[in-house]
């Protein structure tokens, strides 16, 4: 069987930047028509979609609003008549010391992560139930297994992303939808750059916790993500695939 994405409709959240952006143009390059969502529009970049995919578009979606999900999949609906894929990709990481996180920051950071991939879920699931089939790959975060200071909020939120993979794997299967979470460890993103997490010295210690040296660049996610979402990955659901270049079995 191949990994043919075609004729897929991918919903994809978080496209500004980092991963997102990059799924939504790796994505767009297989021939997959993307529905980015971010917080603004974007229309330089449905024009860069349209070159590989020429029905692809971005959105407006604040994932904190379930409504703003809804609207999503009423336009997919519209649009194009069918969903086969939600990826869960938005999120946000601030750091801070627990002792001095307050409870607003903590509730955003859920609001965002966890809340924010379940109104998205909910809004989707009727559009695959109608197909009788789907599949959505929410992002996860080895930090949910090791643990990390000052991101016990984002850590919270992440480790709630795998009970909510793992429940509502239970639930969908019957109808053909098939939920699972990839799991990942140092990416390579730009904001690491800009918060001093890049320098030599913070290398060198990312690579005594691994097995292989390194961040992981975000274009090497493609495949895996690609996984997901084919035929390829049909017998797999509820699973918590980790992509972290060895970091928790070091």
């Amino acid at each position: 069987m191949e990994m043919d994405l075609r004729d897929k409709v991918v919903w994809i959240t978080g496209t500004s930047r980092g991963i997102g952006r990059v799924l939504a143009r790796g994505f767009a390059g297989l021939g997959v028509t993307v529905v980015g969502t971010q917080l603004e529009e974007d229309p330089a970049f449905t024009a860069e979609l349209r070159k590989s995919s020429p029905a692809s578009a971005v959105l407006v979606q604040d994932v904190r609003r379930r409504g703003d999900a809804s609207a999503v999949a009423d336009q997919i609906a519209k649009t194009h008549g069918r969903l086969d894929v939600l990826i869960n990709n938005a999120g946000v990481d601030p750091r801070m010391p627990a002792d001095e996180l307050r409870d607003e920051q903590f509730e955003d950071v859920l609001a965002t992560n966890l809340h924010g991939s379940w109104y998205s879920c909910r809004a989707a699931i009727p559009l695959m139930k109608a197909r009788g089939y789907g599949k959505i790959i929410n992002v996860g975060s080895i930090t949910a297994i090791v643990g990390m200071s000052q991101l016990a909020h984002y850590i919270s939120s992440k480790a709630g992303l795998v009970g909510l993979t793992r429940g509502l794997a239970r639930d969908l299967g019957k109808f053909g939808i098939r939920v699972n979470c990839l799991v990942l460890g140092a990416i390579a993103v730009e904001k690491e750059v800009q918060q001093g997490l890049n320098t030599p010295e913070a290398l060198a210690r990312l690579n005594s916790l691994q097995s292989l040296p390194g961040r992981i660049e975000m274009p090497d996610l493609v495949p895996f993500f690609a996984f997901f979402a084919s035929h390829l990955s049909d017998p797999m659901t509820g699973q918590c695939l980790t992509v972290d270049k060895g970091w928790t079995h070091s």
